[in-house]
């Protein structure tokens, strides 16, 4: 008998613990704030529905209902409580990057802790800061080395865990493969979002202002073989080439985007190409490519420099380039 009352006394604390944790969460409401863990990623979609359509590829896959992924340490204020456990969700990942989506409540209790205070005063607290360049080099030998798939909206490479929130059916006019859908790689803009951590913004519009342009290869003029060797010559691990085009028939814009590493080029061409690198040997050929999709969309080519430690490094002979001037 004493032994049973020893552990009952021990037993009823634990209980009393889980079931107030299981209580808690059952209890979420509009207004509650939530912060991603470290190591967790969140994504984020564009509508409550549970059941959502895709189009996969041998080398990736395309949901237009994921909006993004959010990163560590991202905050979350609950706008309202879905009605299939679905919750609309006002997120900000940093001072450039805010929205509202949707997300499950398993998110919110498995890759979340509850925070207090003012949203906007919680979620800027932790200034984000870009990885460093050689992470960034690390981030991009990985997707080379192990053959990242291509992900629209995505930011992460772990596959994250959908089972028992969402179902997936594939669209009608999916031919390429028959593979279920996952959360697993990157886009242009998600691995853009990834290496910045959060800092660079997600519209074209920010893409070619947060940054410094090094050179605007105007679209309309021809360039020589040794100009365009001059211009590739300046760029550097992190760079980016940014083509910024408007859809016919819409204000909005889209765009493409091409990271330079390792002297070469780093893509994320689709579902069907995947992650494409590009040797140095071949970059003036690939840009060429690149000049010629730019002028068919009614954009000129730029080349940017984003990050802080290349910002502050800007030599004179990369200052002084005219834009949309041939090198002399």
């Amino acid at each position: 008998m004493e032994k049973i009352k020893t552990i009952k006394f021990i037993l009823l604390p634990i209980l009393s613990v889980i079931l107030t944790h299981a209580y808690c969460f059952n209890e979420i409401q509009g207004g509650d704030i939530f912060q991603v863990k470290d190591n967790h990623y969140v994504p984020i979609f564009n509508d409550d529905i549970i059941n959502l359509t895709y189009k996969s590829g041998p080398k990736g896959s395309c949901c237009k209902s994921l909006d993004i992924v959010l990163l560590p340490l991202s905050t979350i204020r609950i706008v309202e409580m879905g009605k299939n456990e679905n919750v609309e969700v006002e997120y900000c990942v940093s001072e450039t990057i805010r929205g509202r989506g949707f997300t499950h409540v398993n998110f919110i209790r498995n890759s979340m802790a509850p925070v207090k205070g003012e949203f906007w005063k919680v979620a800027l607290q932790n200034k984000r800061y870009p990885l460093s360049l050689q992470e960034f080099r690390k981030a991009c030998y990985r997707c080379v080395s192990e053959k990242i798939p291509y992900c629209t909206g995505a930011s992460n490479f772990d596959r994250i865990d959908l089972n028992e929130m969402y179902s997936f059916t594939k669209e009608k006019d999916n031919f390429l493969q028959n593979e279920e859908y996952r959360i697993r790689g990157f886009d242009g803009f998600g691995f853009l979002y990834f290496v910045s951590n959060g800092t660079l913004g997600r519209e074209s519009d920010d893409l070619g202002t947060m940054g410094e342009k090094l050179f605007t290869f105007d679209t309309k003029k021809k360039y020589s073989f040794r100009e365009k060797k001059s211009v590739l010559s300046l760029m550097r691990d992190s760079d980016y080439i940014l083509i910024q085009r408007k859809k016919k028939g819409s204000n909005k814009k889209s765009w493409y985007v091409v990271m330079s590493f390792n002297g070469g080029f780093l893509e994320f061409k689709g579902k069907k190409h995947g992650i494409v690198f590009t040797e140095k040997e071949s970059t003036v050929k690939r840009l060429d490519t690149l000049l010629n999709r730019a002028l068919l969309s009614g954009s000129d080519l730029y080349i940017m420099r984003w990050h802080p430690k290349l910002k502050a490094l800007l030599g004179p002979r990369e200052a002084i380039l005219e834009r949309k001037m041939p090198l002399h």
